[in-house]
């Protein structure tokens, strides 16, 4: 789960041909028994050894379908279809550097495929290559004239590589084929601010294809797109309206209990069973967790940590959200999640953390140490102390009322349209969160550094001090000038980041204020609470 990425149209889902989920159970064991047979008659049959592939893709065995599939490729160097599963089961396994040489060989065997190209840009973007990505969607550009998607996805790229100009530049491009494509006007508000004097005519384009568009995706994602308009014109109360409607739009017909993890948490990792795991864990330093809200500033503090010569800025890696999960975090019962955290010997933790860095090997780098910055780890703290004693914690807060109003406005990935839809459960579920944070500095006391996104914003060196210190490092002056320090950036920050550290998105919320009642009274004492500790630190500095 990456936590801030939005939602955009897919040019092409690898992933389907290996789940054979649609079916029935007893057809699947069917299929693999008469594969078995097949393999016993004759060792050297491609099919059935690609219908093994999908029986473990389905079982969820990513090294077994990988290894049924490399056979396969073995008798068949140059199947098409072999290697385009090689690329989709790589991926499911997050063995990228394997996808992406799976799906260069794709492009090699069929240099006009445009399938194979989406592919393998689509595996570069995922690897934070963004210039490679772009040249791979270049190549789907030049063989589909006249279509706006390629376009689009060039244009995205770009800004995930920090270059925005370049990034408006394609979206305009892909505006004179289709002046009212939903994909570049969300592109061209989000990519950068508008002038009042180009406000009018995108926000009257953005009128014209909400009217034409029937997916409610696409609808949403303009309503964002007049939402940020206005709000760069400084029209408050039509900015939010357009952003309520995006929202709505987005309300998952079935959330999903978003409480019972906290509960579960807070439940099972108790101090005592910190206290008895003391001996448990890898030495190892490596990872810098970065935590905290989606939106309160880990992308900018991850570009600060991410400067240090001996620092690889990671983005968002969901590994330890998949590790906790299996380990039943998330399920209906505490009693099971109890027994699967308490079954962990000394040994198990080690190797969890030999399995969580071989894991995220392709994005480390060849620097001492990496920043996993996936906000919503603060869910996993627990869990990483227990398996990475030794690693730094940075978790980032922003004024509560900033915070909720950065997700309402911004169009995240389907995992947050659970909680942050409506602006009541927005603050309820801020309210966990702080809830939780709470419960690790009682148990876990000192274990994380924590950082105010206004005090980082108003005094960026003394905290880019701390932070540093914390991980282990001697001070570099580079640390402040942040150009490259991240290979790409593929969250909602990535035009902010790259700005010159600011301080206009603090106290955004007073602009809205007549339209929060609702998530205001659900946030409840935080608000107050924030304010006075950041009163308390700009006390401290006078």
């Amino acid at each position: 789960m990456v936590d801030e990425m939005p939602d955009r149209h897919s040019l092409h889902d690898t992933d389907k041909s290996l789940t054979m989920l649609d079916i029935p159970f007893n057809q699947v064991m069917a299929m693999m028994r008469t594969a078995e047979a097949d393999l016993r008659r004759n060792p050297r049959n491609h099919q059935a050894m690609v219908v093994m592939a999908g029986v473990s893709a389905m079982q969820e065995d990513g090294p077994s379908a990988i290894a049924w599939l490399k056979k396969a490729l073995a008798l068949r160097k140059k199947d098409p279809d072999i290697l385009r599963r090689l690329v989709s089961a790589c991926k499911l396994a997050k063995k990228l550097p394997e996808a992406r040489k799976y799906a260069r060989k794709l492009c090699e065997l069929e240099p006009r495929s445009v399938e194979n190209h989406e592919i393998h840009g689509d595996i570069l973007e995922q690897m934070g290559l963004a210039d490679a990505a772009i040249e791979a969607g270049m190549k789907v550009m030049r063989l589909e004239p006249g279509k706006t998607a390629p376009i689009n996805t060039v244009a995205y790229r770009y800004s995930i590589g920090g270059n925005h100009a370049k990034a408006r530049e394609f979206y305009a491009m892909a505006l004179k084929q289709d002046p009212l494509d939903p994909d570049a006007l969300y592109g061209m508000a989000t990519s950068g601010k508008t002038q009042a004097e180009e406000a009018p005519a995108i926000i009257s384009a953005i009128c014209e294809s909400l009217e034409r568009e029937t997916e409610e995706k696409s609808k949403a994602r303009l309503h964002f797109s007049a939402g940020k308009i206005n709000e760069d014109i400084r029209d408050a109360d039509r900015a939010f309206l357009h952003y309520r409607d995006a929202n709505k739009l987005m309300i998952p017909e079935t959330p999903g209990d978003l409480w019972k993890p906290f509960s579960n948490l807070k439940s099972v990792m108790t101090r005592d069973y910190f206290t008895e795991r003391t001996d448990f864990g890898s030495d190892s330093r490596q990872p810098i967790f970065i935590v905290g809200m989606p939106r309160s500033g880990t992308t900018l503090t991850e570009s600060i940590c991410g400067a240090h010569s001996k620092v690889t800025a990671a983005d968002e890696l969901p590994i330890m959200t998949a590790i906790a999960q299996a380990l039943e975090r998330d399920n209906d019962s505490e009693a099971i999640f109890k027994r699967e955290m308490e079954r962990i010997p000394a040994s198990g933790s080690r190797e969890i953390a030999g399995d969580y860095l071989r894991s995220t090997a392709d994005k480390a780098g060849n620097t001492p140490h990496f920043t996993d910055k996936m906000p919503h780890n603060f869910m996993n703290i627990g869990l990483i102390h227990l398996v990475f004693p030794k690693a730094s914690i940075i978790h980032v807060r922003r004024h509560p009322l900033d915070n909720c109003l950065s997700l309402f406005f911004n169009a995240m990935n389907s995992f947050h349209n659970a909680y942050k839809t409506d602006l009541t459960t927005l603050g309820l579920y801020y309210r966990q969160y702080m809830q939780l944070m709470q419960h690790w500095r009682i148990v876990l006391p000192g274990r994380m550094l924590e950082i105010a996104y206004e005090d980082l914003v108003a005094n960026t060196e003394l905290n880019a001090r701390r932070m540093i210190a914390n991980i282990g490092l001697e001070w570099e002056d580079s640390v402040m000038d942040r150009t490259g320090s991240q290979r790409s950036v593929r969250t909602l920050s990535q035009w902010q980041v790259r700005q010159p550290v600011y301080k206009s998105s603090s106290g955004k919320w007073r602009s809205y204020e007549r339209h929060l009642g609702p998530l205001i009274e659900s946030i409840g004492p935080y608000v107050s609470e924030y304010e006075n500790e950041l009163a308390e630190l700009e006390a401290g500095e006078n």
